[in-house]
């Protein structure tokens, strides 16, 4: 049971850890399109290289980053390039 325990606190650890990276990138994310990127297309890709990063921290997370982190950065984006016209949301 103790062994249980411990691999159980672990992956707990594990798991907090590659969610506060997450958090970090997003926000380092949020804070490049809001002030650094000079293009929508760079926007884009600023989103895309986030979802990506995310990915390969929970794998098989897509839905979940298109739910929760998706529509913060395409605000975002929205607020410092205008609304897209022609251009259907992800």
């Amino acid at each position: 049971m103790l062994e249980n325990n411990a691999v159980n606190r672990s992956d707990i650890l594990d798991e907090n850890r590659r969610l506060r990276a997450l958090q970090r990138v997003v926000a380092l994310a949020s804070q490049t399109i809001a002030t650094q990127v000079r293009t929508r297309g760079e926007a884009l890709s600023v989103i895309d290289g986030t979802r990506r990063h995310a990915l390969d921290l929970f794998p098989g997370s897509g839905e979940t980053f298109d739910l929760i982190y998706l529509p913060r950065l395409q605000r975002i984006s929205r607020e410092r390039f205008g609304p897209e016209s022609g251009r259907a949301n992800r």
